[in-house]
């Protein structure tokens, strides 16, 4: 599998202060934004951060996201994380991503050829 890059997820209830504290600390507005269809969540995309925001409940669903992983192949990706003990499950939204959970519990989110 070859990794494109990462970015920490960061959760939060309040989308615009969260946005606004992260606007301030990178001294820019998010370089994308989007909405996460089915989940009623949004997420803001900072260099090496995705801020994850929408209500309690479905933030909770989510309380062990760790990461996003961007990786050049999503097929690549699921085959090896398999072989390597992970657990595949469905992923955020429509599109090419999904989630992963390794042995210790910990999710993390696969996205193939981010901003195509």
């Amino acid at each position: 599998m070859k990794i494109l890059g990462s970015a920490a997820i960061v959760r939060s209830s309040d989308h615009e202060g969260a946005v606004r504290r992260f606007a301030a600390i990178y001294g820019a507005q998010p370089l994308h934004e989007f909405p996460i269809e089915g989940r009623n969540l949004n997420v803001s995309v900072f260099p090496g951060i995705s801020l994850l925001s929408g209500p309690e409940s479905a933030l909770s669903e989510l309380a062990n996201l760790r990461a996003s992983v961007f990786v050049e192949s999503l097929a690549e990706a699921a085959a090896e994380l398999q072989e390597s003990g992970w657990t595949i499950e469905d992923g955020l939204g429509a599109g090419a991503s999904l989630l992963a959970r390794d042995p210790d519990g910990n999710l993390l989110e696969f996205v193939e050829n981010p901003g195509d």
